[in-house]
């Protein structure tokens, strides 16, 4: 008897799907009106209340080579392949430095929020060289001022950190062959001044007539052939060409570090200029530069951007549906307490 008991207790705590989908239907109404008012809800609140965004986009061409010519020599980049060329473009420097140009307020705009509103096309084939990017901002005309001063300021980010690390290559290699001449220098003027000291007690004329003379004595005859009086010392004239040798190659060591002096002491200058940079966001005037940069040559602009037409969020019409889909949902609810926990069961 307790089972068959069990069975009509858990027969009646059962809901039948017919009787479900009875239950709904007699709320239908219900059902649509909350799903309707909370679309019309949810489209007037994305509508009148969101704040609209607007995109302009950048379609930005990068062709850097692998290394290019300085008047210092040939210089590799230190960096190989568009993918991270253009990822540069969400530094800290050039967030910085737009924020800056744009004239927001540095307390209320922060890194993040700006890179938030950057969005990169999404590659992972490092030999692309056409990249789009897409600034977002409140109004179409903010957004276009937005897109072209961040890659102003992209441009010259990345072309100052180019010649940022050539600098440091060359002040490292001139530095470091500055103490090999000077070391080579050195050898050479310590080799000339033994070669000036032996030139000093070397004769330089040979008399082959008193030596014939002594020759003869000692051998207690007489030499029948005629014997120039005074001829010139080998040796004097093997060691006067050696020291002028010495001295072609001190000049020639002298004239490479005074040129790597001088190569230094432009590009401390230059150095100075990449830390204003840094300090104040501005390059500076560089009237005769050592390094010339190849960025505005090789990372460019096929065709500027243009005022957005329309915004991209938020979209009314997607709210709308969301709206009406939660809406739906919640009729569900609603209509199934009504009918299944609101009534009381029948006997």
């Amino acid at each position: 008897m307790s089972e068959v008991q069990n069975n009509v207790n858990a027969y009646e705590d059962e809901i039948d799907l017919r009787e479900l989908i009875m239950a709904l239907w007699r709320s239908k109404y219900i059902i649509v009106s909350i799903a309707l008012v909370l679309a019309v809800l949810v489209g007037l609140y994305s509508m009148f209340i969101l704040s609209p965004v607007y995109q302009a986009r950048l379609n930005i061409v990068i062709n850097m080579p692998e290394q290019f010519h300085t008047r210092y020599g040939d210089y590799a980049l230190p960096i190989t392949s568009n993918q991270e060329y253009i990822q540069l473009i969400t530094t800290n420097q050039v967030l910085k430095n737009t924020i800056k140009e744009m004239g927001y307020d540095v307390e209320t705009a922060s890194l993040e929020g700006l890179r938030g509103r950057i969005s990169i096309q999404d590659t992972k084939d490092a030999k692309q060289n056409f990249y789009e990017v897409k600034v977002s901002a409140g109004n179409p005309q903010e957004a276009l001022k937005l897109a072209q001063t961040l890659f102003d300021n992209y441009i010259e980010f990345v072309d100052i950190m180019t010649k940022e690390r050539a600098i440091e290559y060359y002040v490292n290699f001139f530095r470091t062959d500055i103490l090999s001449q000077e070391i080579a220098l050195k050898s050479k003027m310590e080799l000339l001044q033994k070669h000036e000291e032996l030139l000093a007690v070397t004769p330089q004329i040979i008399n082959q007539k008193d030596a014939m003379q002594e020759a003869e004595q000692s051998l207690g005859g007489s030499i029948d052939y005629i014997v120039l009086e005074n001829v010139i010392n080998p040796n004097y004239t093997s060691i006067e060409n050696k020291i002028i040798t010495l001295q072609q190659e001190i000049y020639t060591i002298e004239d490479k570090i005074r040129e790597y002096n001088e190569n230094l002491m432009q590009l401390e200058e230059e150095r100075q200029i990449v830390a204003q940079y840094y300090e104040t966001g501005e390059e500076g005037d560089q009237r005769q530069p050592s390094l010339i940069g190849i960025v505005k040559t090789s990372i460019y602009l096929p065709s500027q951007p243009v005022v957005p037409s329309r915004k991209s969020s938020p979209s009314t019409s997607r709210n709308a549906v969301i709206g009406l889909v939660i809406g739906l949902m919640l009729g569900f609810i609603v209509a199934y307490i009504k009918e299944f926990w609101m009534k009381p069961k029948k006997q």
